[in-house]
């Protein structure tokens, strides 16, 4: 694993443009150009720069989710662990080991630490840089609107991944800074600082964006941005805001649930209409991710539909979480084994590899080259994912009646009852609160948020501490937030020991 070794802080004298994204509604295309080097200035004077720049914002998404750092956030909670032949790998797979049990290992050296902040903060450069110079563009300011909505939109996502984790962090923006160019880089910022920068940054993304059907494919839409800030409102606890920014999400006719569970996970039916941003990749060279890899049977060949690696699995709290007659089970997890030929394999005797793995990244045969080289795009928001945050806000602000039939469409579209007909009874606050924290495991198991939403609902240690026993030894307060990378500390003459995260 490579430790960025540059000042990631420092203006770039030059950038590099790989692609140009464009796509059609039905398919994905990256065209991969010359790759050529151009100062941000030279690059942002005209609309083509403007768009090519604004793309390689999306460029770092893809590379931020398409490995490892995927699993921040995943791993080390009651939904996803690492397999028990992860530890004795040793070397780098013992950081990743750090991640999920939040044992020694887990320091500001950790590698996956150091890589998960350095991918965001390079988004965040490239983004910053776009914000400065797109105001100079020579493209109408109805494109440069749109342009600025993407870059805003973008740094969003990386700074709210970075606070959520780290808590108040350096936080450097479009605004020119020699103070902290000279000590390379900013100080610390107090976490309300940094959210107020995230909500800022939404707020313009929302209205200057366009609307899903309009905005190009991969692209960042309005209704993307209004469903991110729902979430930043209601990680805040601002449940007014955030009933107020995801209600008129719930009356639209652009997105929509797709009727059937499972056909969320067929590659061809990726960017449909329940999903509100994905990241995009394709088979070409440098554009794939490695999630079947990881999270793949290593049983199955890998050439065969979902091979791959055997590091990441579900736990047994997660797989054994769904209801009976849930569709949803069966399109989440694989519990039945094939080899290549297509004949059922028991591996129950052995250790991890016979207990559940995930399906949801299965690769297509003839799209995907293997199961490290994969063509699948990842989802970061679904429309699910707003019903059921509307739902939560809701039920905060004690409108329980009103957020049963949110909680219901998710169960209905599942196949099963609805929950109050099981329960026998109209559910109370509390059992409302604990099934919406459940049922998003269900829904939205694997697609990166699990972390985020048991901090958020004061459940991260007791649920973590309960159900990954790896984790049950080590898991304690400190573990709220990750530890700021020990190479922040050596290029950033702004930081001092001192506003390292407690207890690291």
């Amino acid at each position: 694993m490579c430790i960025i070794k540059n000042n990631i802080y420092r203006p770039y004298i030059f950038i590099t443009v790989f692609i140009l994204l464009t796509a059609s509604a039905c398919s994905k295309k990256l065209d991969i150009t010359p790759e050529t080097f151009v100062s941000p200035e030279e690059l942002y004077k005209t609309e083509q720069g403007a768009v090519a720049g604004v793309t390689g914002i999306y460029r770092k998404m893809m590379e931020l989710n398409n490995g490892d750092y995927y699993f921040v956030g995943i791993v080390g909670t009651d939904e996803g662990k690492t397999t028990s032949f992860v530890p004795t790998w040793g070397g780098y797979w013992q950081h990743y080991d750090g991640i999920n049990s939040y044992n020694s290992l887990l320091t500001a050296q950790n590698q996956l630490v150091q890589g998960t902040w350095n991918a965001l903060y390079k988004g965040i450069v490239n983004a910053n840089d776009a914000i400065r110079y797109i105001p100079s563009a020579s493209a109408s300011q109805q494109v440069k609107d749109r342009l600025m909505g993407e870059a805003k939109f973008l740094r969003a996502v990386y700074y709210f991944k970075l606070v959520q984790f780290f808590g108040g962090v350096p936080m450097p923006t479009e605004q020119e800074d020699p103070v902290a160019d000279a000590n390379g880089g900013k100080p610390r910022s107090k976490e309300e600082d940094v959210y107020a920068l995230i909500i800022a940054d939404l707020k313009f993304a929302a209205d200057h964006l366009l609307s899903k059907g309009n905005a190009e494919t991969g692209h960042a839409s309005k209704e993307a941005a209004q469903t991110l800030l729902g979430k930043v409102y209601l990680t805040r606890k601002d449940y007014n805001n955030a009933k107020l920014t995801l209600q008129p999400l719930m009356t639209i006719s652009n997105v929509a649930l797709m009727a059937n569970y499972a056909d969320l996970f067929k590659e061809e039916n990726e960017n449909n209409i329940e999903s509100l941003f994905e990241i995009q990749y394709t088979n070409e060279n440098g554009n794939t991710n490695g999630q079947a890899n990881t999270l793949g049977g290593w049983q199955i060949p890998n050439t065969y539909s979902g091979g791959g690696g055997h590091v990441v699995i579900p736990t047994d709290y997660y797989s054994n979480s769904f209801e009976s007659g849930d569709t949803r089970r069966d399109a989440s997890i694989r519990y039945v084994f094939y080899d290549a030929n297509g004949n059922m394999v028991d591996y129950s005797w052995w250790a991890d590899v016979g207990k559940p793995h995930v399906k949801k990244y299965d690769i297509t045969q003839g799209k995907s080259l293997n199961g490290g080289l994969s063509s699948r795009n990842l989802y970061y928001l679904r429309y699910a994912d707003a019903i059921l945050m509307y739902a939560e806000a809701l039920n905060e602000l004690n409108e329980t009646s009103n957020a049963l039939p949110l909680l219901n469409k998710i169960r209905n579209r599942a196949k099963l009852l609805n929950w109050e007909t099981v329960m026998g009874h109209q559910p109370s606050q509390q059992e409302m609160r604990d099934e919406l924290l459940k049922e998003r495991m269900r829904e939205l198991g694997f697609e990166g948020w699990r972390w985020c939403d048991l901090k958020r609902t004061g459940k991260l240690l007791d649920q973590t501490k309960t159900y990954n026993k790896d984790a049950t030894p080590y898991i304690s307060q400190k573990n709220l937030l990750f530890p700021i990378s020990s190479r922040e500390f050596e290029l950033n003459r702004a930081l001092k020991p001192g506003d390292q995260n407690p207890g690291f």
